[in-house]
């Protein structure tokens, strides 16, 4: 009931939608009720969504942001002043489902695209559906309404919950989407197994193209069905995988997956990777659920991290995943760092892992963040700081670090009216390198000031002082100020300075000549020498910016070839200063040619352009004409694929690169484990022909198709060859999923009659056995273990058909065939694996197998004196072998009477038949007698 009821208070609060005032979306300062490490601060936006509405938002390029709420709301904020609806979708709001993922078009600036996932009621039903709008402006060039939408990805939908959640909108034009198993969450539902079907697409993350079809690098991708669901799948076995990122260093998802009863889980999600639900829950098999047909040897790759549910610290109720922390201003403690939080518990956690994605330092102990709302979505402000979406307050809520903020530059210019003495002042140039939103003090120098104000003010000076000097001071939302003065001559015109330049369109290459040139006039002083300045500002990131001082000049006048600075622009200024102090300049920004430069690999692998950012950056827009080198991984992230060189590149890890005038995409070549065994074998080449298929991922296995067979890989088997008839079985038979990978190649039997492979799932051992007689069948598990115990094909012959299922349902079996004799292992958990055969087994099989004697409960065993064999059974019968006698069934309570006198070592010696009924009297007939049986009477002896 616990468990019930926390569930429904989870899916009530997601499905909350509470009533109130829209409020401006202005920010709204520091919050303090959070508990937070030391350093750190909450600065909050509310998102005019309301409590409990808020799933998702992005950031436009001028740093404003879009909304979404859980009733299809979608709202634009500004920088700065009030937001506003701009369109109000249909969805269904049942529970978990709503409009829950937004991601904003990489090319946003030129198309104005948006995509949304949300649920949407049709005909008594609903469906889950990935869409692309457009956004429309006004006047402004403000974001006004949605227009022509375009479905990309559409599902059915079952039940109110775990639905269509992230979409990603990755730089190189393809998608990232993550559905949940949309099963009933109150109960087992076999519906859940969908997450394991491939074919079926829940509970899956999905790698898609612009159009909406599977990525050629997709695990199951078929080039003659792209569409397929298949084609789509990059991962599967995610119960509810309600956010998720990219990690910009692998290039692999890391996902929040939602639990069920016990666990919560963050993944570093492999291609082809297999998380396990609804077998598994974390590390864990699940209760109802393991124990299911169609969990029969489900592989699961473990989470990077798992938390149970509860009150405690280190405890919660619903994972939200977040992003890695690639900004700067934070300690660097927290670089690299992975931000996941709790909705539930309010709670927010860092982790680290490695270029292997293995956890390297846990999450602290207790959490560094609490009470910090029910953060649903984690994003990066434009100057890396995280943020997260509250859906318990509505608000965008951002952690920023006081003691890391950059203090921000105050510029200022000024133009005089000197028939009223008015000067207009205009601060809009100051400059904030942590894109905060800034606040304007002005001092005008004559004892007035204007607190608070914006950054442009006119202001009238009295008559009888001609020179001032006043103060514009700037200041950030955590208090940081930058000052700089200006010098006022009332009743001076101030210098008009005409800039020429290249225009605001224009980009630069590395070494390309910026050119500009300006003239100078005063009304007092006539023409005036222009002085020139200029500076290069490094930008890694907008948020990260500052300047490097360059050359200067003077004259009419002035040329520089742009930087090769790596993420640069340059600023030339042109400045003039009158008789009477008053200066006047102008700015001109010269921007880089950029071009998109991505890195990828054949496997997943650590790839980096060093210039931008260090280990694992590899996609970057880059300058055209710099020269750099970039890098690729000895070792892919498998810790086994090997670098082999670059495409149309050296064999070297490094390769210096100069960039040209196109975007530019470079590939690492890896090999893997499977394709180093077929390089470095002449001979396995020979038997198995040329590939013909790329190599897929499932799960922890690997493998490749050849016109002959295949070649598996897994981290614990190595790599080994099937082939054949034992291929078609494998793969028939499902394959690792089922058996798991194999530990030897197809191999010849010694007598040379049959191919075999044994395989290994979980640490059970399984084989498929192939003759030209009995065809190729699988064994594993207990009666694979009692097999082998008799010695294999040596014992009781080879197979003859798969483990097969007892109509009862208690008990499981195979049967084999040596020469002309046939043989059966039967296993029930009550009696473990017994192999029976030859007359025994016959007479077993006469007289209805289990049906009659019940199973058997030991292997045929040889008697003291030699002369016989026997097989006891499950129902207290046996059946006893002599070539003179033949085998007969000995049962009930004949059985015992003949036990009690010895057995075969009894004056009765050996059964000479079944047990028969004769005129009410049940007997069974033995060499030196008889015994029989009536219920009055009991068992009675008697010699002949």
């Amino acid at each position: 009931m616990a468990l019930r009821k926390l569930r429904a208070l989870r899916h009530a609060l997601v499905a909350a939608v509470m009533t109130g005032a829209l409020l401006p979306a202005v920010s709204t300062g520091v919050a303090s009720a959070a508990t937070l490490p030391p350093g750190f601060v909450l600065q909050d936006t509310d998102s005019g969504l309301g409590a409990g509405s808020l799933t998702d938002f992005g950031y436009l390029p001028d740093n404003s942001t879009i909304v979404t709420g859980k009733d299809g709301t979608v709202r634009w904020l500004p920088v700065t002043g009030t937001g506003k609806t701009i369109a109000t979708l249909p969805v269904r709001t049942n529970e978990d489902l709503g409009l829950m993922g937004l991601a904003i078009a990489p090319d946003y600036a030129t198309s104005h695209s948006i995509y949304l996932t949300r649920s949407i009621n049709i005909s008594g039903s609903f469906v889950m559906r990935l869409a692309r709008f457009t956004v429309t402006v006004d006047a402004a060039g403000a974001p006004a309404g949605l227009t022509g939408e375009q479905t990309l990805f559409e599902v059915p939908g079952n039940f109110n919950v775990h639905g269509i959640d992230t979409v990603i909108a990755a730089a190189d034009g393809t998608f990232w989407l993550s559905i949940g198993d949309n099963g009933d969450y109150t109960k087992v539902n076999p519906i859940s197994l969908r997450a394991q079907d491939i074919n079926q697409p829940y509970g899956k993350i999905f790698h898609l193209t612009a159009d909406g079809n599977g990525v050629p690098s997709n695990p199951y991708y078929d080039a003659a069905n792209p569409g397929s669901t298949a084609s789509k799948v990059f991962a599967r076995g995610f119960r509810n995988p309600f956010r998720f990122s990219i990690d910009p260093n692998l290039g692999l998802p890391v996902v929040g997956d939602v639990g069920f009863n016990t666990w919560e889980e963050v993944d570093v999600v492999q291609r082809g990777g297999n998380q396990g639900w609804p077998c598994w829950e974390g590390t864990h098999p699940t209760p109802g659920y393991s124990d299911l047909a169609g969990c029969a040897g489900v592989a699961n790759q473990p989470p990077i991290y798992e938390y149970n549910h509860g009150d405690g610290a280190m405890q919660g109720n619903s994972v939200s995943g977040g992003i890695l922390y690639n900004g700067s201003s934070y300690p660097a403690a927290y670089h690299g760092a992975y931000f996941f939080g709790d909705y539930a518990k309010n709670k927010i956690w860092t982790l680290t892992y490695d270029d292997q994605g293995k956890l390297t330092q846990a999450p602290q102990s207790p959490p560094l963040f609490t009470d910090i709302g029910g953060p649903v979505k984690f994003a990066a402000a434009p100057n890396g700081d995280i943020v997260y979406a509250d859906i318990i307050s509505g608000k965008l809520r951002r952690l920023s670090y006081s003691a890391g903020n950059t203090v921000p530059v105050a510029n200022a210019s000024s133009t005089t009216d000197p028939a009223t003495r008015t000067v207009t002042f205009d601060g809009s140039t100051s400059v904030d390198y942590d894109n905060d939103v800034l606040t304007y003090d002005w001092d005008f120098g004559d004892g007035q000031v204007a607190p608070n104000a914006g950054p442009k003010m006119s202001h009238a000076y009295a008559a009888g002082t001609e020179t001032f000097t006043a103060t514009l001071t700037v200041r950030d939302p955590l208090g940081a100020t930058g000052t700089t003065t200006i010098a006022v001559a009332p009743g001076n015109h101030t210098p008009e300075l005409t800039l020429t330049t290249p225009g605001d369109t224009a980009t630069f290459a590395v070494k390309q000549q910026v050119s500009l040139s300006a003239t100078a006039t005063d009304a007092e002083d006539g023409a005036l020498p222009v002085t020139w300045t200029s500076a290069v500002q490094h930008c890694p990131t907008e948020g990260t910016c500052h300047l490097h001082p360059d050359v200067g000049g003077t004259g009419a006048s002035f040329s520089v070839p742009f930087t090769a600075h790596p993420d640069s622009r340059m600023t030339f200024t042109a400045s003039v200063t009158d008789s009477a102090g008053v200066k006047t300049s102008k700015t001109y920004t010269a921007m880089p040619r950029r071009h998109q430069l991505t890195l990828v690999s054949t496997q997943p692998a650590v790839l980096t352009i060093a210039i931008e950012g260090g280990i694992g950056t590899s996609s970057a827009q880059v300058t055209e004409g710099a020269t750099f080198d970039v890098e690729a991984a000895g070792t892919a992230i498998d810790g086994v694929s090997t670098f082999t060189g670059w495409q149309g590149g050296p064999t070297d890890n490094t390769w210096v690169i100069t960039v040209g005038t196109t975007d530019m995409t470079l590939t690492a070549n890896y090999a893997t484990a499977i394709d180093q065994r077929y390089n470095a074998d002449p001979a396995l080449q020979a038997k198995l022909g040329a590939p013909t298929a790329a190599e897929v991922t499932d799960g922890p296995v690997h493998y490749r198709a050849y016109a002959n067979g295949r070649l598996y890989w897994s981290a614990a088997t190595g790599t080994q060859l099937v082939t054949g008839p034992v291929l078609d079985k494998y793969v028939a038979f499902g394959g690792s999923n089922v058996l798991g990978p194999p530990t030897n190649d197809t191999t010849t039997t010694p007598d040379g009659v049959a191919q075999y492979n044994h395989f290994v799932n979980n640490g059970n051992v399984g084989s498929i056995y192939y003759t030209a007689a009995t065809g190729a069948h699988a064994l594993y598990g207990e009666i694979r273990k009692k097999w082998a115990a008799l010695d294999f094909e040596r014992g009781l012959g080879f197979p003859t058909t798969d483990e097969g299922g007892t109509p009862d349902g208690v008990g499981r079996y195979n049967h084999f065939l040596k020469g002309t004799n046939v043989g059966s292992i039967y296993y029930t958990a009550a009696t473990g694996a017994h192999a029976i055969f030859g007359e025994i087994r016959k007479k077993w099989a006469a007289l209805d197998f289990e049906r009659g004697l019940g199973y058997p409960a030991t292997d045929e065993l040889g008697t003291p004196d030699g002369r016989g064999r026997y097989n006891h059974f499950s129902l207290g019968h046996s059946i006893y072998y002599t070539v003179a006698t033949g085998a007969h069934a000995v049962k009930g309570e004949i059985r015992k009477r003949w036990a009690a006198l010895g057995w075969e070592g009894s004056y009765l010696h050996y059964p000479k038949t079944d047990e028969y009924v004769t005129n009410g009297v049940y007997r069974s007939d033995f060499e030196g007698g008889y015994i029989t049986f009536t219920l009055s009477g009991g068992a009675v002896d008697r010699p002949w």
